[in-house]
């Protein structure tokens, strides 16, 4: 072990309380030791953790000794830290160091540094260049070539140059690695899915061995070592073991064999829908995209679970990752896998089943067998120790766990230029990622997902899309995405749609796209209705439909609107009991209506008729929602009434009605959807369909969605939804007379510029597609940003969702005592308070004055997010505005009404 008057160079310290101070006893970790940790844990999670795919992938860009050369990489990712400008930030370990210091010593970070010295130490061939730039991007932005000119003032003179060799050749030694062997073998590395699964894999492993819960810092200044490195080397595989089994990774999962669908999902018979899908997916061996679209209702999610079942049970997927539209519906899915697929299955070792969104719960947090527990960070004076933190909380983990549920923006993240991108991708490799509700993305969320189904294909991922309403050029657009094919065969809907991946973007081998048409057995209709949008109407209509009882949903498109609705259908419409169901409201209060609403509005229990009885099911109600309920959530209404929205999104809605055999109350017996609108049915096109909606959705489509649906009386279900949805999003425009003309041609230019501003904003800020990894990190924006930091500009902040931005908020009593040093309680309490707010005066006024504790800056669930207290009135202030906390009506935003502010 290279030594100098007994102590050896440091890699980590130990801390006490919050300040930069090092404890009195100057406790530290050797930077050797430090290595031999984060090798050791590496060569565990190769062994036990990585697929054989993943393995493969690998070997043929490294050789057969591929292993060796990752756990090296892994390990020797930190010998940057070996420099005078990093050893010196501790003064009571360098002073006694032994090799010398000038005051022209320059920090710098010291990933740059190890780049440097690992393309050297390597050899200084195209292939050392790419791995040693990969190893130095642990901290989330890789260091380009020319980042690693530096000089002595960097570097240090030829003491430090020796002191780094003497450390990287003892460490080879110990991790067997042979650099005679491995400098012979380098050629030019091609493959681009290299980058994101080393890079990613080493940025994860260091996070672990720098756990001290696990690798505890052994040395202490003027106190010798008191094991040579050969001991130590056996202790940290020791280590490794023990941290990944209480992290959840060990025992790694070993899928059951193989069984039928009813097996999968006890005493259910596929439907011919599921049949298809089974029979298209018993005929795959390798990675493939599979596209389903089929009508609301006819067991969509159960195909995907048994398609992701059989890819994993055959050994070409790793795992599974969910990715919802929304956090609800995460919500909702997580307990559909738990129960209805992991609860049937014989899957083996740690499951380790994850939630991932913006507010999955922190009750997860808590450190229990088979669960991930909090990342403690060590390193001295670096930022990246919180962020490397914040990939152990409740928001990132899942994308690393076997099986995740969440929102699709964690996955978005994975091609969008952010700190720590390729982690994503890393922990996304070799899965089947299963996307739900695919029609519900705009423009700019397309063009995102568009790059990740590219990348998703590079690093051997299955991918299942489902959706009830996907119009006929993206489902195109997704399938050359992921398979670069250009034809695309056409079917009627419903249909399934199959394609295998591309390798590279130039590979034309695989075969084209194939799909399959599904005969749906039961088609059946909806009543279409439309009405005024007045508050008196609605509630009039409300009170004639529900005479006999019943249960209703009202689905507004902004959360202003259902509040003004939901307060009058409350104070008007008695002898109903009436619900309210929006996002901008305190977390806890969310998650319990939402668990309220599913239990009053949904399945219920299978009676032996084949009919569904929910005890809990109200006589008479109204639930206003938002889009929330909209998607994937399993909610049945007996009639509902909907805002005038884009077809695609009305007819999910409509999916909620009748959705479940049950007994109906009188007059409600056949599905009825009535369409709020106040357009005339054969009159001009509307001049407006109301700010706040044409704010949400453009213009262009709702005209296209009026004229669609204004002269029908009933919508056939499957037969008509893709007349109606390529009516409203195909290339014809519809001839309707000069006026209507006029206003479509005039709505359509500016929709036409609003999508192309879409695709511009997103594609600034993509990754670079799949290709050479050295063009690929030479290329790459050396500008990252953190995706959670609101304070980044929006031109280049990594948003996956277009609009304003948001900054999370938590509320709080203004005599409320806050813990100086929030511990794992007092954030999970603090973020129970916590609301996400899009609004942009609010923001604007947040983001430049909101409150902050000092603390919070040190915690990685806490760091973005603002403080306001509110009086004993429930009102809080923030500039010219009013927030009102209400249990009920959520957050309710008031502008003073004498400012211009």
């Amino acid at each position: 072990m290279f030594q100098y008057k007994g102590y050896t160079i440091w890699g980590k310290t130990k801390r006490g309380g919050t300040s930069n101070r090092i404890l009195s006893d100057c406790q530290y970790h050797p930077l050797l030791y430090h290595m031999l940790d984060v090798a050791a844990v590496a060569g565990l999670v190769w062994d036990q953790f990585l697929s054989q795919q993943i393995h493969n992938r690998f070997k043929c860009s490294l050789g057969t000794d591929a292993r060796t050369q990752v756990v090296f990489l892994a390990g020797a990712h930190d010998i940057g830290k070996a420099s005078p400008g990093f050893q010196k930030k501790v003064q009571e370990i360098s002073q006694n160091l032994g090799l010398p210091f000038t005051k022209h010593d320059h920090s710098c970070p010291h990933g740059i540094i190890s780049a440097h010295v690992l393309n050297d130490f390597l050899g200084s061939c195209s292939a050392a260049a790419v791995l040693s730039q990969i190893a130095g991007g642990h901290h989330g932005v890789f260091p380009r070539s020319t980042d690693l000119r530096m000089g002595v003032d960097t570097l240090g003179n030829k003491c430090w140059s020796e002191a780094r060799n003497g450390l990287l050749l003892e460490f080879a030694d110990i991790v067997d690695f042979d650099l005679s062997q491995v400098a012979r073998k380098m050629s030019e590395i091609r493959d681009p899915a290299l980058v994101p699964m080393l890079a990613g894999l080493i940025s994860v492993v260091d996070w672990i061995g720098s756990n001290q819960d696990y690798f505890r810092c052994v040395a202490k200044c003027e106190t010798p070592i008191e094991s040579d490195a050969e001991e130590y080397w056996i202790y940290a595989q020791n280590q490794a073991q023990n941290a990944l089994e209480k992290l959840g990774w060990l025992p790694a999962v070993s899928f059951a064999d193989e069984t039928r669908f009813d097996a999968v999902f006890s005493g259910f018979i596929p439907n011919i829908l599921q049949t298809t899908a089974i029979e298209l997916a018993s005929n795959q061996h390798s990675p493939y995209l599979m596209i389903v679209e089929a009508p609301m209702g006819l067991g969509k999610t159960e195909v995907a679970f048994y398609a992701a079942d059989m890819a994993m049970c055959r050994g070409f997927a790793c795992g599974m990752y969910i990715a919802m539209p929304t956090q609800a519906t995460g919500n909702a899915m997580y307990k559909r896998v738990s129960d209805d697929y992991l609860g049937s299955r014989g899957h083996q070792g740690k499951l380790n089943l994850q939630l991932v969104h913006g507010d999955a719960r922190l009750a997860q947090e808590e450190v229990k067998e088979g669960e991930i527990s909090e990342f403690k960070p060590t390193s001295i004076g670096d930022e990246g120790d919180v962020r490397a933190q914040s990939w152990f909380t409740a928001r990132k983990r899942p994308l690393l766990a076997t099986f995740g549920v969440g929102t699709i923006d964690q996955s978005l993240l994975s091609v969008l230029q952010t700190r720590h991108w390729f982690v994503r991708l890393f922990g996304l490799a070799g899965k089947v990622v299963i996307f739900d509700e695919v029609h519900a993305y705009d423009t700019y969320m397309s063009t995102i997902l568009e790059r990740l189904l590219h990348w998703l294909a590079e690093v051997d991922c299955t991918i299942i899309l489902l959706s009830a309403t996907l119009p006929e050029a993206k489902r195109e657009a997704f399938v050359k995405a992921y398979s670069g094919r250009n034809e695309c065969e056409h079917k009627r809907y419903p249909r399934i749609t199959l394609a295998k991946p591309r390798r590279y973007p130039n590979d034309q081998a695989a075969s084209s796209p194939v799909c399959a048409e599904i005969q749906i057995e039961k088609p059946y209709c909806v009543d279409l209705h439309f009405s005024e949008t007045g508050l008196t109407a609605i509630t009039e209509s409300l009170r004639q439909h529900l005479e006999h009882g019943g249960c209703a949903a009202v689905i507004c498109n902004t959360v202003n609107r259902a509040i003004e609705i939901y307060k009058y259908l409350r104070d008007n419409l008695m002898g109903t009991e009436c619900m309210l169901f929006q996002a901008r409201t305190l977390r806890k209060w969310r998650q319990e209506r939402e668990s309220e609403v599913l239990r009053k509005f949904g399945k219920g229990a299978k009676q032996p008729d084949g009919t569904y009885a929910n005890p809990e099911r109200p006589i008479r109600a109204v639930l206003v929602a938002t889009q929330v309920i909209e998607q994937s959530l399993d909610l049945d209404f007996d009639i509902m009434f909907s805002e005038i929205a884009p077809v695609d999104l009305l007819l999910q809605r409509s999916g909620r009605l009748h959705r479940h055999r049950r007994q109906r109350p009188d007059n409600l017996e056949t599905p009825r959807f009535i369409v709020l609108c106040d357009a005339e049915s054969n009159g001009l096109p509307p001049q407006s369909f109301g700010q706040s909606i044409e704010f949400v959705y453009d213009r262009y489509v709702l005209l296209r969605t009026w004229l669609a649906l204004r002269q029908r009386k009933k919508l056939g279900v499957p037969n008509e939804i893709e007349e109606l949805v390529e009516a409203v999003y195909g290339e014809l425009t519809p001839c309707s007379g000069n006026e209507w003309n006029a206003a479509l041609e005039e709505a359509k230019q500016r929709m036409e510029y609003d999508c192309n501003e879409s695709a511009k904003a997103a594609s600034r800020l993509l990754v670079n597609s799949p290709r050479c990894p050295c063009d690929l990190i030479e290329e790459f924006n050396y500008q990252l940003v953190e995706d959670e930091d609101p304070r980044v500009h929006k031109t280049i902040r990594a948003a996956t969702r277009e609009g304003d931005p948001s900054i999370t908020v938590v509320i709080v009593p203004e005599d409320k005592v806050l813990a100086t040093s929030p511990d794992v309680s007092d954030v999970r309490e603090l973020l129970d308070y916590s609301v996400k707010l899009s609004h942009r005066g609010i923001f604007r006024k947040l983001f430049e004055s909101g409150e902050s504790p000092e603390e919070w800056a040190k915690n990685a669930y806490l760091r973005h997010i603002r403080l306001l207290r509110y009086d004993a009135n429930y009102h809080g202030r923030i500039g010219n505005y009013t927030l009102t906390v209400d249990e009920i009506l959520g957050v309710v935003i008031e502008k003073d009404r004498d400012t211009n502010g």
